[in-house]
């Protein structure tokens, strides 16, 4: 079965709830070959981060949220949600900013729970795709004039809006793109493409290959 933008949308606002553990290997334009191009990741709620480069250097984690065993000051634990029948979310409550698992930037936060791609989005072409062997909702977006990312420096989508409202005239000749390539993995809504299509040279992207998912 083809997937609607809705399905798209609801895998979006779904991810807290279909993951409690993740490991998998990252690439993206924040990088910039710090860390050997990819990071391999281990993630864990509430247990927290480990990270290490290409190399298998362990990258060090410099949070006060996080204790010096790597894992958060508290646990966490996603609070009830309202589902569709399909098990995917149709309303979910507030949740923290970045359930103890934040590293880097907000961008790392909203891949791995997107809900800002769930609304004021425009979604074309929605398909299904595999990526390292996993299936996948992929679609074409592009930010609305509301679109609301959870943080305005470091949003999945760029948006000439986002942009004004937290740079004022900064980017006032920035060509933006057309729209976004973005892959979200079925089976824990996470972000695992973002790819920027037209506007300017060297956009921001992401990848994620998820290896195992609650092992």
């Amino acid at each position: 079965m083809t997937p609607t933008a809705d399905d798209f949308f609801a895998l979006a606002r779904s991810s807290p709830w279909r993951w409690t553990t993740l490991h998998l290997r990252h690439r993206s334009s924040d990088l910039r070959g710090r860390y050997g191009d990819q990071v391999e990741v281990w993630l864990a709620r509430p247990d927290g981060i480990r990270l290490r480069g290409a190399d298998g250097t362990p990258v060090p984690l410099n949070l006060d949220s996080q204790r010096r065993d790597g894992r958060p000051t508290g646990p966490w634990r996603p609070p009830a949600a309202t589902y569709r029948p399909d098990g995917l979310v149709a309303d979910r409550p507030d949740l923290d900013d970045d359930d103890g698992l934040f590293w880097e930037n907000y961008s790392w936060v909203a891949m791995l729970d997107p809900v800002e791609l769930s609304h004021d989005v425009d979604v074309a072409d929605v398909r299904v795709g595999v990526r390292a062997g996993r299936p996948t909702w992929e679609a074409r977006l592009r930010p609305l004039e509301a679109y609301e990312p959870r943080c305005g420096c470091c949003s999945l989508l760029r948006s000439p809006t986002v942009d004004r409202e937290e740079w004022g005239d900064r980017f006032v000749d920035h060509r933006y793109p057309d729209h976004h390539e973005v892959a979200l993995d079925v089976q824990t809504g996470v972000v695992v493409r973002q790819h920027p299509v037209g506007g300017e040279q060297g956009g921001a992207w992401l990848e994620n290959d998820i290896l195992e998912v609650d092992a």
